[in-house]
């Protein structure tokens, strides 16, 4: 990675949803030690637990987004590229450390 702005470690935007099925486990995750706990299953299809605003798996202590799955990390975490349209559009989205999600997560109701 040359730009030192899209350090992933830095940033995690791309791990934060308020939809909580969005990340789905595709057929060829089923091989992956996930935590069982970390996962829910609705309509026939298994998900990643995004209740809390961010992937589960996502360790946001000392500073830093950084995965505690990531050597078993779903399919579509491996396909993400730093820097990619889908990366820009994560971090306008939800911001650094996800500081966008966050405020609406925290917001009054």
């Amino acid at each position: 990675m040359s730009d030192p702005s899209f350090d992933c470690v830095s940033c995690g935007a791309c791990c934060f949803s308020r939809n909580l099925r969005y990340l789905q486990l595709l057929p060829w995750d089923a091989s992956r030690s996930l935590p069982p706990e970390s996962l829910f299953t609705e309509g026939g299809n298994t998900y990643v637990d995004f209740s809390c605003g961010h992937c589960v798996h996502l360790d946001l202590s000392n500073g830093k987004a950084a995965c505690q799955v990531y050597e078993n990390r779903p399919e579509a975490c491996r396909a993400f590229r730093a820097g990619s349209f889908e990366c820009v559009k994560a971090r306008r989205t939800n911001g650094i450390m996800g500081e966008k999600a966050a405020s609406v997560l925290n917001a009054p109701a």
